[in-house]
């Protein structure tokens, strides 16, 4: 049978999780996250469940069929139906990984693995190697082995990063959330059709026994509402870049996935597909202890604890500061009155917070320390003061300052200047009387606003580029919040305080590229460069780009302008969908 590939964008993404349209491009007819039907199973609307599979085993080795439920081959005309026929072979257990049964799956369109086909076929590293659907076969024993389902899935995910992964007999409503945000994108009935056969609801939040005085049933209606409910949900999350919420929560469903999502923490703890920078309104909400080993958590603690240096004006004095509620700090009224007290702008001002740690003035915009919400209640726990006190120590050592001063309220193993009365609010009067005098203490020269901002600027480079030689010979002009970077009088760059970034413009790309500054990405092709970066265009890119970073697009050697990614770099090697918007061509 000829191979009609399936065609399919990425809708939207969030870390490894992805919604992708099928079918024309312009109007997707199906999604995922969604269902694969038997032909036993109901009817199923197709915007919910886009394919239907068979299983053949009166020969054997078995093979298994996939089929779409709509047109979703090019040129889209009836009977551009895809299908996909693979042989599933002899999977062995897990366990038995030093075995060799002999008799391989099938490589082609779909592709079946289990962790025996991981360890010996060597036909999964042919670079040629495109599957449109890849099947987790022993999904359901590598979940019983500890750490080996999240490592098998993101190894399968980030190696065939266009393909769809289907993890049969694994996904319910109770966990679908929590599958997808470790890159699972096709689910089936098999756990829902088990729970309608022995009287049990499986539900969004786990399974349990039906109320029977509601009149509540366990039929197998019921259970497809609860899998509608739970697609749904889990689709809008990953749109809103929220799914981090709702796969904590899916995770208190049972032990084992409280289990699998700190596995997959910590896999991914300095490796993660983070963002650099993301929307105004994008919020990292940190409302349990489980958030706190998300990985851009521990990617800023890392970074804050081994590589962070202030500017060189200001690393004589410190002042550490409680955070606020509202975001950035520097909003709220009670760092006004901290911003008034400290008027001298080379004594460092570095709040002290949850789950962050430490966020030092000049990064308080960027991501995720001007978008994250935490419950207050005034009280700090053993693992944030920790925290807290491990940073701080390590900043103060790898500084040198002259002067702690210590406004947070927290105690520190280390000689500080205590300026919170006992009793009295950080933000009151007599508090930031006592926080002024302390700083005129030891500091009374004052820097113009403008002086200040370049070295705040160079500090800021240095966070999200590495570097800050491209800023040579500019000046800060303008008005705020949005400061211009000039040359002479022409502008070469903006601040954009609600993003966290830089804006450049055309005419500093040469410059961004001699310094070293942005990345580079090279595209083939002959034609003009017009539109956006897809992945047929790409020749070369890093593998660790952030979703938001800017980059510069080359061609030959020449550089064509800059884009701005929308996908992190496992998916530049294959993926599907727009991976980078494009802002200058030169």
């Amino acid at each position: 049978m000829e191979h009609k590939p399936l065609a399919r964008t990425v809708v939207a993404r969030w870390r490894h999780a992805r919604i992708f349209g099928l079918g024309d491009r312009a109007s997707p007819a199906s999604f995922t996250p969604g269902l694969c039907l038997t032909p036993q199973d109901p009817e199923m609307g197709i915007e919910m469940a886009p394919f239907i599979v068979k299983h053949d085993s009166e020969s054997l080795p078995a093979s298994l069929t996939i089929k779409a439920r709509g047109d979703w081959s090019f040129p889209f005309e009836q009977g551009d139906v895809p299908e996909f026929t693979a042989s599933e072979g002899h999977t062995l257990p897990p366990s038995l990984q030093e075995a060799n049964s002999g008799l391989g799956q099938s490589t082609g369109p779909l592709l079946p693995v289990s962790w025996q086909r991981l360890v010996h076929d060597p036909a999964l590293l042919d670079a040629d190697l495109e599957p449109e659907i890849v099947v987790l076969q022993d999904a359901l024993q590598l979940a019983g082995h500890r750490g080996r389902l999240v490592q098998t899935i993101r190894l399968i995910r980030e190696r065939f990063p266009a393909a769809l992964l289907w993890a049969p007999g694994l996904g319910g409503p109770d966990n679908c959330a929590i599958l997808a945000w470790f890159g699972l994108d096709l689910f089936d009935l098999r756990r829902s059709q088990q729970a309608a056969a022995h009287g049990v609801l499986l539900t969004r939040d786990g399974p349990r026994q039906v109320d029977s005085t509601s009149g509540e049933s366990a039929d197998i209606s019921t259970q497809i509402s609860e899998w509608k409910t739970s697609l749904s949900a889990t689709r809008a999350a990953i749109d809103a870049g929220t799914l981090r919420e709702l796969v904590e929560k899916q995770a208190l469903n049972s032990p084992r996935l409280v289990e699998h999502l700190r596995r997959h923490d910590a896999l991914l703890s300095n490796s993660a597909p983070l963002s650099m920078h993301v929307e105004k309104g994008q919020r990292f909400r940190c409302h349990s202890r489980v958030s706190r080993e998300d990985p851009l958590i521990q990617n800023w603690i890392h970074r804050i604890e081994h590589e962070y240096m202030p500017a060189e004006i200001q690393r004589e004095t410190l002042v550490l500061l409680p955070c606020s509620d509202r975001k950035p700090y520097s909003s709220s009224q009670s760092h006004r009155f901290f911003r008034s007290a400290v008027r001298d702008r080379r004594v460092h001002q570095v709040m002290v917070t949850s789950p962050l740690g430490l966020v030092p003035r000049e990064l308080e915009e960027q991501w995720p320390a001007a978008h994250y919400d935490i419950p207050v209640t005034g009280d700090w726990d053993d693992d944030e003061l920790a925290t807290i006190r491990r940073l701080a120590k390590a900043l103060v050592e790898r500084v040198g300052y002259t002067t702690v001063i210590n406004h947070s309220g927290i105690e520190f193993d280390f000689e500080t200047i205590d300026t919170r009365p006992d009793g009295v609010g950080a933000s009151s009067k007599a508090a930031c009387d006592v926080l002024r005098e302390a700083v005129e203490s030891v500091s009374s020269k004052h820097m113009r606003e403008k002086a200040f901002l370049m070295h705040s600027f160079r500090s800021l480079s240095r966070w999200q580029f590495g570097t800050d030689a491209w800023m040579d010979g500019l000046r800060v002009g303008g008005k705020p919040p949005r400061w211009m970077l000039l040359k002479d009088k022409q502008q070469m760059a903006q601040w954009h305080p609600d993003s966290g970034r830089f804006s450049f413009t055309k005419s500093m790309l040469p410059i961004l590229r001699e310094t070293g500054t942005l990345r580079e990405v090279e595209i083939g092709g002959n034609s003009q460069w017009r539109g956006d970066i897809f992945p047929g265009m790409v020749v070369n890119a890093p593998s660790d780009l952030k979703v938001g970073e800017e980059i510069l697009i080359i061609r030959d050697g020449e550089l064509l302008g800059s884009a701005r990614c929308r996908a992190a770099g496992w998916e530049w090697n294959g993926g599907a969908g727009r991976l980078a918007k494009s802002q200058h061509r030169l």
